[in-house]
């Protein structure tokens, strides 16, 4: 009609008026501005797409599995993560499929390379996204509440701060198909009769759906809302007599639903969908929800009273009383545990920050227009008011379309949980936020249109509201366009320092080697852009390892030992800046309590100037100058001057004095083997502990702050020599020393790391250049306790050669799985290919450094567990833990031989019934049933071989 009018009026000579240009631009320059919106955003999201890798530290790791994913489609095994076993994967596969799809498209339309399109996927989403919930937000309240809710989305922090190149999580995906689910699902209930729109609506809900489920574990959230919009929903229209309404909804919104949640079972056993578990539970509540509605569509007939809002209201409170008692009574305690992984529920949780509690300061920082102006937040509280007073009025009007306003509360209330719940849901409730911030101010240019006035000065007043609020995206774009550059200036969240170490790391070690840090860099460490090497924890695999790597970074001597051959391990990496994580390492290694880890800093770096040393009564003595206070450390340690320094213990700190700066390190952990190995102190707290140290872990690469260290179970790290009835220092593991040729009696001190030396042979060879010229056994039957170790004493002659070596020979850990692990033909979880009592045909793939003639296959169960001296609750002060990983029992499978590289295995394998249950019998004895808490079972293939360790060259 508005074409035909202004045609007329054209031909008659006649300008167009003001209401017709209006209606013009709501039509179709709305729909304009929303493209050059999301064309905007894409913009500011690409602007990290320069990063030489990734700012974020899983999308190094969701790279790798969208690599897989290109040939595979749906990945299945990952090597590189939690070894010697690797993993299965799991989780939102889905995701990657979605990805690879993306590439295939792109390079074909384009020529885009692979790591081009994985930098591409994030900006395009975020563009995706603010399409999205223009469509939505046109739907659910008008084309002003789309159009502004599509401009905040497109600068929004909240939102950028997971649709930026270079993060490539799930989150964001989540959310675009989430929304273009929503949108095609009103599409489809909006069309009273079935035509062609209906029809498209519904199947693209469906498509959306899937791919909402498969994008992200965390989209049970979505499944939730939609539940949750339709309890709602049922019940308010039931209890307000809007039966007709009702029985709409139901038939429409119910088989749509319901099909969507098969349909995403029926594809989760593919593994595209990784909520198997949560669709299960969503089709149970739905199947009683459909009850529900059937009780309220055809109770009269069986007698009930629906006379009256307080009958119909307290039929529906009974059956949610009896619904909820027999909820609990079939889930049990496992109810609270939906969503255990959000909060902070154990000890490795709480030292997460992304699953802290919400706070004003973090809803600030994520939803202002600029800083921390809070606006964004503000106007959603507002939107949601607008909605709730429009539900109320259709509500008494008998109006169908009621059910948008409930759909708007649902998702509201339900993001506004998650997000007061943990920090990491502030992007996901960005959706419903962002959304009502728009409704909020859609609602004042309806009650603009809504007046009496004429249609021009109608007209004239939208202007007024449009240049009243178009400052907001265009100062909100600028300060994102700043962060985004600021971002962008970083060249990725590998330091350069870690990247020289990777590099060396990649090019200096064997293809099958593994190393370790804090698992905050295991997806540097596993990433084919980097090292490229198997890493024993990193941040989405091997939690129960995060404990045993804090206790040995928390700690020192025997205390902080843990078998790290059993994960076999190569390579250590440790970095100065995690002095800044070490509450969190030093809580979760047992070495402070939870107060003390809430309350009290590890380390404090001290300028030259705050450092005072001071001559009293011809004592050295030192202060910390703070203010006007001064205070004495439990002792001060010089590295320039090599000095020892005690104080009188004003603080609970001990000093490192390194000359340009000084580090106080709180003295529970002030001589842990994470000081010791970051900063190369060679300080021993115990007699000779440093040496055994530095014996373990041999420095081989140190660049800026990161140290790289060649893990080694067994080494010498002291050689003593009997010389005129006297025993003498020849060699230590710091000082150094060398074998004199001529016969020789000497005394060799092994440090065994973790492990016991067991029925081993000791030999000594030497070499000229690369031959060698002896090799004598010196000791057989050769056993060392790893806690109480005493030296060997061996008689040899030593000939004149370039090199000598000490080797010792016993049973160890040889070779790492490669592929997948099949039991009786279905993938299994390779850390735990069989249960207690169970038995299978195992099928797997194997990889070794060298041909072996006899190996053993064994099946290795092992537990990690925790025992929590002043009991369990992990919220009081005085609450701490004891980390413990040990092996329960090796089961022989089968002995084989094997070549370099990979090998195909298969055997039949079984588990003892009781294995687990008798030792952790055992540890409730020990320690208390109520002490004990198990973090984990493994019951793992490994391979068991001679193995020859160099323990000592020089």
């Amino acid at each position: 009609m508005v074409k035909t009018s202004v045609k007329e009026k054209r031909k008659r000579g006649e300008r167009p008026s003001l209401p017709a240009y209006y209606r013009k631009f709501k039509e179709y320059g709305i729909p304009i501005i929303v493209l050059l919106l999301a064309y905007w955003g894409f913009k500011l999201r690409s602007v990290t797409s320069n990063y030489k890798t990734f700012l974020d530290p899983d999308t190094f790791f969701h790279y790798e599995m969208y690599r897989q994913a290109i040939t595979e489609w749906i990945p299945r095994y990952f090597a590189y993560a939690d070894p010697p076993a690797g993993i299965k994967a799991g989780g939102y596969l889905g995701l990657y499929t979605v990805q690879a799809v993306f590439y295939k498209i792109t390079h074909a339309m384009f020529g885009t390379d692979v790591l081009g399109a994985f930098k591409l996927w994030p900006p395009f989403v975020g563009a995706l996204t603010v399409i999205a919930v223009y469509l939505v937000g046109r739907k659910l309240h008008s084309n002003w509440a789309g159009l502004w809710a599509a401009a905040f989305m497109m600068f929004s922090y909240a939102n950028f701060s997971k649709t930026y190149s270079g993060n490539n999580r799930g989150e964001g995906p989540f959310m675009m198909f989430f929304l273009f689910a929503v949108f095609f699902l009103l599409v489809y209930l909006d069309e009273r009769e079935w035509n062609w729109k209906k029809i498209l609506g519904a199947i693209l809900f469906l498509i959306n759906s899937v791919l909402y489920m498969a994008v992200w574990t965390g989209s049970t959230f979505g499944v939730s809302i939609l539940l949750l919009f339709a309890g709602i929903t049922t019940v308010v229209f039931f209890i307000f007599g809007m039966v007709d309404v009702l029985k709409r909804f139901v038939r429409g919104f119910f088989p749509l639903y319901g099909a969507s949640l098969i349909l995403g079972l029926v594809l989760s056993y593919t593994g595209f969908i990784g909520i198997r578990w949560f669709l299960v539970f969503a089709l149970e509540g739905f199947i009683a929800l459909s009850v529900l509605v059937a009780i309220m569509l055809y109770g009269e007939r069986l007698g009930l009273n629906y006379s009256d809002k307080k009958h119909r209201f307290g039929m529906v409170a009974g059956i949610a009383i009896l619904a909820a008692l027999a909820f609990y009574g079939y889930f049990g305690r496992d109810l609270l545990k939906f969503m255990g992984a959000a909060y902070q529920s154990n000890p490795l949780y709480q030292t997460v920050a992304e699953l802290a509690k919400t706070d004003w300061r973090t809803i600030t920082a994520y939803y202002s227009v600029k800083t921390k102006d809070a606006i964004v937040f503000l106007l959603s509280a507002a939107g949601f008011v607008v909605v709730l007073l429009r539900f109320l009025r259709k509500l008494f009007k008998n109006d169908l379309t009621g059910h948008k306003e409930i759909f708007l509360v649902s998702y509201y209330l339900g993001s506004l949980y998650l997000l007061l719940m943990a920090v990491r849901f502030v992007f996901q409730a960005s959706g419903a936020m962002l959304l009502l911030a728009g409704v909020a101010i859609g609602e004042a240019f309806l009650f603009v249109e809504g007046m009496k006035e004429s249609l021009t000065t109608k007209a004239l007043y939208a202007v007024l509201l449009i240049l009243l609020f178009i400052p907001l995206p265009i100062i909100g774009a600028q300060y994102m366009g700043d962060i985004a550059r600021s971002y962008s200036k970083g060249q990725g969240s590998v330091p350069s320092d870690w990247v020289d170490t990777l590099n060396w790391l990649k090019e200096n070690s064997d293809p099958l080697d593994s190393a370790t840090s804090w698992w905050d860099y295991g997806y540097w460490i596993e990433s084919s852009l980097l090292s490229h090497r198997r890493s024993a924890t990193d941040g989405g695999h091997a939690y129960d390892r995060r404990y045993i790597v804090a206790d040995f970074f928390a700690h020192q001597g025997n205390e902080s030992e843990q078998d790290f051959e059993a994960w076999e391990l190569n390579y250590l990496i440790v970095w100065q800046q995690d002095i800044y994580k070490f509450n969190a390492i030093s809580y979760l290694g047992g070495a402070i309590t939870y107060g003390e880890y809430r309350n009290s800093p590890m380390f404090q770096v001290i300028y030259p100037q705050y450092i005072k040393y001071t001559n009293e009564s011809g004592r050295t003595v030192v202060y910390i100058n703070a203010g006007q206070y001064s205070y004495q450390p439990v002792m001060t340690i010089n590295l320039a001057k090599g000095q020892v320094i005690p104080g009188r213990r004003d603080i609970p700190y001990v000093l490192y004095d390194f000359g340009s700066y000084g580090i106080l390190a709180y003295e529970k952990i002030a001589f842990s083997n994470f000081v010791r190995l970051a900063f190369h102190i060679p300080y021993s707290y115990e007699p000779w502990d440093a040496q055994k140290l530095f014996s373990n872990f041999k420095p081989v690469y140190t660049k800026g702050s990161v140290s790289t260290y060649e893990f080694r179970p067994f080494a010498v790290y002291r050689v003593d020599e009997y010389d005129n009835g006297t025993w003498k220092t020849l060699y230590t593991s710091l000082g150094g020393g060398k074998l004199k040729p001529g016969e020789q009696r000497l005394r060799l001190w092994i440090s065994a790391f973790g492990r016991d030396v067991k029925d081993a042979t000791l030999l000594f060879e030497a070499y000229n250049g690369t031959e060698l010229i002896k090799r004598e056994v010196l000791a057989e039957n050769l056993n060392i306790d790893h806690l109480n170790e005493t030296p060997v004493e061996v008689s040899l002659v030593v000939p004149n050669a370039t090199k000598y070596r000490f080797v010792l020979i016993q049973d160890g850990p040889v070779g790492v799985l490669d592929g997948p692990v099949y039991v009786d033909g279905k993938e299994a979880v390779p850390t735990y290919v069989l249960g207690e009592g169970q038995s299978g045909n195992l099928e797997l793939t194997a990889a070794f450094r060298r041909g072996y003639d006899s190996v053993q296959l064994t099946l290795r169960a092992s537990i990690v567990y925790y025992v929590a001296p002043n009991g369990k609750d992990i919220e009081k002060d005085s609450f701490y833990l004891e980390p413990h990983q040990d092996i329960i029992a090796y089961v022989p499978v089968k002995t084989l031989s094997v070549k370099a590289g990979d090998n195909p295995i298969t055997a039949r394998a079984s588990v003892p019934e009781d294995v687990f249950d008798k030792y952790i019998e055992g540890l409730y004895r020990e320690y208390g049933k109520d002490k004990v808490v198990i973090v984990r079972k493994r019951v793992e293939p490994i391979f068991i071989a001679k193995k020859e360790y160099v323990v000592w060259e020089g």
